[in-house]
């Protein structure tokens, strides 16, 4: 076979994503790539294939007959190769006993450590080591394989990269704790009229604040920045000095500060806020699925599924 007709590893496990999804936007997002790259990489298995593997419509994707054959001969296959990979390591005596976990700071206070517990009861003699860095830290991290999962902030694309969401977040206010408006059960953008606000600094807080600032021009609110800070415990600081009032997503309740009132802010949107799983498309670690699997457990008990 001419090795341009070749069909490789990469090919099949696309095309098992979008068999999962029957959906190729979704599977792009998955994957971690556009949905052109991913439609040309289909295109190009069926060329070497010899034959049409999905049938599309403007409205639905589903497996040809062909289609149904080549997925569970395609699934044999890359459990071989994960199969032959893990045999090796152990012969060689380099079996992964190590899971190396990235995250940004709320999964540490939210879904981390119940993922942990779960894992462990599965891998108790697997090493656990925790890095805690920004969301574009850990993608680098990833790619150059630093960290073997990682809990991210997304939307942040990476090709190579599974990426699945996990649960969105509300956000509250932040108000010194003997503020008058420290009473309220919730608080709305027009209370902090007039008030000094701390927000997040540009980049590194720049999603959270996106959301704010833009709901504040949607409502007709000025906010007196005052202070711009890289991390929620810095406004969570600033604001237990008196300094001013904040906005910041819900983990941080999970952290209480005496000198902090958090009070809910439902006019803000809930699910604008969300924590994604990141691990490598093409990972053959046994300890990496593993982890992948429990982390569905955790959305799926959180969804009550």
């Amino acid at each position: 076979m001419s090795i341009n007709n070749r069909v490789e590893l990469r090919h099949l496990r696309y095309f098992i994503c979008v068999a999962d999804e029957m959906h190729f936007g979704r599977a792009a997002e998955r994957l971690g790539i556009a949905q052109a790259p991913l439609s040309q990489q289909i295109k190009q298995l069926e060329e070497r294939v010899g034959g049409q593997l999905f049938e599309r419509t403007t409205r639905s994707v589903r497996l040809t007959p062909a289609g149904e054959v080549f997925r569970e001969k395609a699934l044999q296959a890359l459990s071989s190769v994960e199969e032959g990979v893990e045999a090796a390591r152990f012969v060689m005596g380099q079996a992964n006993r190590k899971l190396t976990i990235g995250c940004v700071s709320p999964a540490i206070f939210t879904c981390l450590p119940e993922i942990l517990r779960m894992f462990h009861a599965k891998c108790p003699d697997t090493r656990i080591d925790i890095k805690i860095l920004t969301t574009n830290e850990l993608l680098d991290a990833m790619i150059d394989g630093q960290v073997d999962v990682a809990f991210i902030r997304p939307p942040r694309a990476k090709a190579n990269l599974n990426i699945m969401n996990l649960f969105s977040e509300a956000f509250v206010g932040l108000v010194p704790a003997d503020h008058a408006l420290s009473g309220n059960k919730t608080l709305s953008l027009s209370d902090f009229t007039g008030l000094p606000y701390i927000a997040y600094a540009p980049i590194l807080g720049v999603s959270y604040q996106n959301v704010v600032i833009q709901h504040a021009r949607d409502v007709g609110v000025s906010l007196d920045i005052v202070e711009e800070v890289g991390h929620t415990f810095g406004i969570v600081a600033l604001v237990a000095a008196g300094m001013g009032v904040g906005v910041a997503p819900s983990w941080v309740t999970h952290t209480p500060h005496v000198g902090v009132a958090y009070i809910p802010m439902p006019e803000l949107p809930a699910d604008a806020v969300n924590l994604a799983l990141a691990w490598p498309e093409d990972t053959m670690s046994r300890v990496i699925d593993e982890f992948v699997k429990c982390a569905r457990a955790f959305v799926r008990d959180l969804n009550g599924l």
